[in-house]
């Protein structure tokens, strides 16, 4: 088999490995329902990296095995730590990045301002009127997407496999996933305790502000998932792939406000936060671009 074929199998692998840690630990608890009847410490609820430690061990051990896969697969290939090296030397911060910086918060916050006084209320009763049993159920899935260990998964696969196979492509996504989701992160927990917005779970009003004690502005969960997508979106020259990013994205945003966790111009806020955490991401870290047909 050829390297690419060897490249698609395990990127298969790892998206396999991405569906079973958005569900984790469902199966067990659905072949133990079928089949055993015994007493579990987890449930269809739990999730991976929140819950029962010892039941997420099951689940590293098969990331484990699509590791050694990875590694196996490219044993013939050589230079990958030469390529994270080079990915790493490549970073650079150049004066005109930051005026571009400061236009993208402006617009920004111009966009977060007209949503947070046209919009979040009728948004908020809509939410509302299309909550059932399977909202809940798609609101629980798309969650995962943007919180526990699936950020740091993604990552890691870029990472790891870019070094196995020699793509310096992909450690470059690696990398500028870890800058502008560590840079986005941070921003967002300190503009949370500096504004302390009620979530709209607190029937407070679209407006109310009590800071210390209330955490809705922004939303940690979609500045994370933005900041990823951004990263393929400004990046990655296969245009399925940057539109199932920016859609994943999209949807973890909405299933927040869904979940009455935020407001949507607390979503807003972040996916601008998230995709300029991006942009600047790519822009210090070069990122070779990939033919039409590769990721």
């Amino acid at each position: 088999m050829s390297i690419e074929g060897k490249r698609r199998y395990a990127s298969a692998a790892f998206v396999t490995l991405l569906i079973l840690s958005v569900f984790w630990p469902s199966p067990v608890v659905s072949a133990n329902r079928l089949w055993f009847g015994s007493p579990l410490a987890v449930d269809d609820l739990s999730f991976l990296g929140r819950e029962a430690p010892s039941w997420d061990v099951v689940f590293w051990f098969f990331a484990g095995i699509l590791l050694l896969v990875i590694v196996q697969t490219a044993e013939a290939e050589s230079g990958g730590v030469a390529a994270a090296v080079q990915s790493v030397r490549a970073m650079r911060f150049e004066r005109r990045l930051w005026p571009r910086v400061a236009i993208g918060l402006i617009a920004g916050a111009i966009a977060t301002t007209l949503v947070w006084l046209l919009l979040d209320a009728p948004v908020l009763a809509w939410a509302e009127g299309v909550q059932s049993d399977f909202t809940e159920d798609v609101i629980r899935i798309l969650n995962r997407f943007g919180g526990g260990m699936n950020p740091v998964l993604i990552v890691a696969f870029f990472l790891v496999a870019g070094i196995a196979y020699a793509q310096r492509r992909w450690v470059s996504y690696a990398l500028a996933m870890a800058l502008a989701g560590l840079g986005a992160g941070i921003a967002g927990q300190i503009v949370k305790q500096l504004v302390g917005r009620a979530r709209p779970e607190l029937w407070l009003g679209p407006s109310h502000y009590a800071p210390g004690s209330s955490t809705s502005f922004p939303s940690g969960h979609t500045v994370g998932a933005f900041a990823l997508a951004g990263v393929l979106v400004f990046a990655s020259r296969n245009l399925p792939l940057r539109v199932i990013a920016l859609l994943l994205a999209a949807a973890v945003g909405m299933s927040r406000i869904l979940a009455f966790r935020h407001w949507m111009s607390d979503v807003t806020a972040s996916a601008a936060v998230g995709l300029l955490a991006a942009w600047v991401a790519v822009s210090v870290i070069p990122l070779t671009k990939s033919p039409e047909a590769q990721p």
